[in-house]
């Protein structure tokens, strides 16, 4: 991105940011994406062309290093330090669009493949049964299948059967399950609902809502209204006033001023 020539900071970070693609692929790499495969896969829509050339950008900027073999091929990407940091502000970013700009969404915006992945980032491991869990998920619209091997050591995302029987299958449509991810639906009104349906042992069926933390923007969703509601009690920002000659109050009228003053002192002296 070219220079917008201010000295700011706000200005100097959004010369490395502001590109399109820059922000979700930091998004990505906060998730754990480190290859850049991975990356891709993660961002639907971008092409392999785009995505170098914003890694490269980030590594110049070194909020990104690139680990390579021994002949130089890159075998992952990590965030620096400077990357890392960026987490709060993604954060933050995610939470005022889950306030301000989140409406219903579109069809194409709703890609199961991304979904169950970001499911797989935000389980609590420290809730996960002893054993070995295999939970087969079952999309409707559209039509796909995904097999989530939950371990309290590592979790997976398997798009074929694993070689492990299934625990538990869940069979839902797409946007419910993205509504309960984000924090616009309760997964117990969901399930009241008729539109996810579980079946398994009870024990799973009860502990399945307790595996995951669902994103990190569902309790800014949630709350949405009240946040809109607080910000519009926040006092807007005094104005500074910029005066340029031949504007009211400005320097050569002052000077004039000075002037008449001046001369009734003399007069009256």
């Amino acid at each position: 991105m070219r220079s917008y020539g201010q000295y700011c900071p706000v200005a100097k970070a959004t010369e490395i940011l502001g590109d399109r693609w820059t922000l979700l692929i930091v998004r990505e790499m906060l998730g754990g994406a480190s290859g850049f495969n991975e990356l891709q896969r993660g961002l639907p829509g971008i092409s392999r062309s785009v995505l170098t050339d914003r890694m490269r950008a980030l590594e110049r900027a070194e909020v990104v290093e690139r680990r390579t073999g021994p002949k130089g091929r890159t075998l992952e990407y990590r965030l620096t330090p400077a990357g890392r940091d960026l987490q709060p502000v993604v954060q933050a970013i995610g939470e005022w669009g889950a306030t301000w700009s989140f409406t219903e969404p579109r069809p194409e915006e709703l890609d199961p493949d991304l979904l169950i992945v970001w499911m797989a980032r935000h389980v609590d491991r420290r809730r996960l049964p002893a054993n070995r869990t295999v939970v087969r998920f079952d999309f409707l619209d559209p039509k796909r299948r995904y097999w989530m091997v939950l371990e309290p050591s590592e979790v997976s995302v398997c798009l074929q059967h694993p070689g492990f029987d299934i625990d538990l299958e869940v069979t839902v449509d797409t946007t419910t399950l993205y509504r309960v991810y984000l924090g616009h639906a309760e997964l117990g009104g969901a399930i009241r609902a008729g539109r996810l349906t579980m079946s398994g042992p009870q024990t799973l069926q009860r502990g399945f809502g307790h595996w995951f933390t669902w994103s990190a923007f569902a309790p800014a969703g949630r709350s949405a209204q009240q946040r809109r509601t607080a910000a519009s009690r926040i006092a807007s920002p005094h104005r500074v006033r910029i005066a340029e000659y031949g504007d009211p109050g400005t320097a050569p009228e002052r000077q004039q001023s000075s002037r008449r003053q001046t001369r009734a002192s003399r007069h009256l002296g």
